[in-house]
């Protein structure tokens, strides 16, 4: 399992919409009427924007948050636009401050399986149900003794009214959120974590005026900026290897400045390990080699150009400065062993397999793979990036020749 910790920047948008919501609360008290009623109505626009965009894309679990934003706001402005000191509206506060952190900690667990997937049916009734008796039980569970009673009272202070118990809570499912971001490299973890944060506040700050308008519009952005992502990420991305595909590669040569170098790169002998080992083998070392080129040095950018084939495109650089990063990415790629595992003798349970993880290995064989990589950069002859692309693999060519595994410049 890889971990991503430049995932993290993909935090930076819902952040700036969590924080333009946030000071921007103060100014749609100076609006005119019909407009307040429109910018209280955003949060339902947003919300029905984001749930069609989610199911045509197939997101389900950006679908599922989107609900959950509608009635959680719906909820605040027809239950909690009294004092907490109403007992009714402390109930229902404690029941929303603890449904929030539980229902978002599912999604974050969740895998995306797509909206009509039968599992995901299953998760859908499964969450459903857990946020149902998470919400009927909190207050029981806030009324059970008096450290309890203390534990789950809205905080004392004056900035702040989330209980302790529910803070805690928050606060571990934001660092779920983190870490799943961070393992799975995806916009949608972004969008939800910054919508889950956005609801936070909402109920943090909720003495605030018009505050659970704007974070709930904030939240609703969030999760509109995250269909949009991920339905980019289904154009642009490679789903095997999770690097850019070939239509990210064509927008970015498009871009590319006078000076810029390329690298094209093919598995040696891939043909071989489909035929002898199958696809699943094949699959396995594309994955390999793609997550060593996705580490180049040097300023690169990875991308999947088809088949066994990647492309590597380093702006502002000469080919002499690209060379290094290549060949430290090729004696990476030449030096691993990628011990293969006899799928007759694995359990047909996840959990068992990973339990005898060991068992499967096939003794004494072993994967060397290799790469070939050609290397070109933008000259009087080769003025067009797609001109540098053919020679670059032209020199991928003449590695090939000359006996693979080698770097040709």
């Amino acid at each position: 399992m890889q971990f991503y910790p430049a995932a993290w920047l993909k935090l930076i948008v819902p952040a700036v919409l969590i924080a333009a919501g946030y000071w921007g609360r103060a100014a749609l008290e100076s609006f005119s009427v019909d407009t307040q009623i429109f910018l209280r109505n955003m949060p339902y626009l947003l919300a029905l924007l984001s749930l069609l965009m989610a199911y045509q894309f197939n997101r389900s679990r950006l679908l599922l948050a989107t609900l959950f934003v509608v009635g959680f706001y719906w909820l605040v402005q027809n239950q909690l636009q009294v004092s907490l000191e109403d007992p009714a509206a402390a109930r229902t506060f404690l029941s929303l401050s603890l449904v929030l952190p539980v229902f978002f900690l599912m999604l974050f667990l969740l895998p995306e399986r797509g909206v009509l997937h039968p599992v995901s049916a299953v998760a859908f009734l499964g969450v459903a149900v857990l946020v149902l008796l998470v919400y009927w039980m909190a207050p029981w569970l806030g009324e059970a003794n008096a450290g309890a009673v203390a534990y789950y009272a809205p905080w004392p202070g004056e900035q702040y009214v989330l209980s302790y118990g529910a803070s805690l809570l928050c606060l571990f499912v934001a660092l779920v959120g983190v870490c799943a971001l961070a393992l799975r490299h995806e916009e949608s973890e972004a969008a939800l974590l910054g919508a889950f944060v956005a609801l936070y506040l909402a109920l943090a700050k909720l003495h605030y005026e018009s505050v659970s308008t704007a974070l709930c519009t904030a939240a609703g952005l969030c999760m509109l900026w995250g269909v949009l992502r991920s339905s980019h990420a289904m154009a642009y991305r490679d789903d095997l290897t999770g690097l850019p595909g070939r239509r990210a590669l064509n927008e970015r040569l498009k871009l590319l400045g006078r000076r810029f170098t390329i690298a094209m790169i093919d598995v040696d002998h891939f043909k071989r390990f489909n035929d002898k080992h199958g696809h699943d083998v094949g699959d396995d070392v594309l994955r390999l080699v793609a997550s060593r080129i996705r580490r180049v040095g040097g300023g690169g950018t990875a991308y999947r150009y088809g088949g066994e084939e990647f492309c590597v495109v380093f702006p502002r650089r000469s080919v002499e400065e690209c060379l290094d990063p290549m060949e430290e990415v090729r004696e990476e790629i030449a030096h691993y062993k990628m011990s293969l595992r006899d799928s007759s003798l694995r359990p047909k349970r996840k959990r068992e397999g990973a339990r005898r993880r060991g068992a499967t290995r096939i003794k004494n064989d072993e994967l060397r793979v290799t790469i070939s990589i050609g290397l070109a950069e933008r000259g009087e002859g080769n003025l067009d990036p797609d001109a540098v692309v053919k020679a670059a693999d032209k020199k991928l060519f003449q590695a090939k020749r000359k006996g693979r595994n080698r770097v040709q410049s």
